[in-house]
């Protein structure tokens, strides 16, 4: 099975119709089916939570975010955390790409697993494809 890994840009496509929520509906459907495991860090959690709060001025009800907790987890994707022995690589990565350490860390995960990254950040991306496989989407 290929692995690949997904950012919150991808992620949060599962749950709002736009630009590219299509692809990402795909990524998906062949995580579920097996087809593909993806990948991403524990940050999501926070990413995701924070993109719902301030999702495009929409008041995302309280219930709605739980039902969406719910699914998100029904997922199953493989989360991974960065250890300390990478903060070094991780912030010189960031200075040289000229990136958040957030994004960069997602490039970092996308490098130690040897697979693809999957991103709708235009910015990520273009950093991205400078050391890893990176598809936007």
């Amino acid at each position: 099975m290929k692995t690949s890994v997904v950012d919150t840009s991808v992620v949060i496509k599962w749950f709002f119709e736009e630009k590219g929520s299509k692809e990402a509906q795909k990524l998906k459907e062949d995580h579920l089916n097996g087809k593909l495991k993806l990948c991403t860090l524990d940050l999501l959690l926070y990413e995701f939570a924070s993109a719902f709060k301030n999702y495009k001025s929409k008041k995302i009800e309280e219930k709605d975010f739980r039902i969406a907790i719910t699914t998100l987890q029904s997922l199953a994707l493989s989360s991974y955390s960065l250890g300390f022995h990478e903060l070094s690589y991780l912030f010189n990565l960031s200075r040289k790409l000229n990136i958040s350490i957030y994004d960069c860390s997602y490039i970092l995960l996308s490098k130690k697993l040897h697979c693809p990254l999957y991103t709708a950040d235009q910015k990520l991306h273009s950093a991205a494809k400078k050391v890893v496989t990176s598809y936007l989407i």
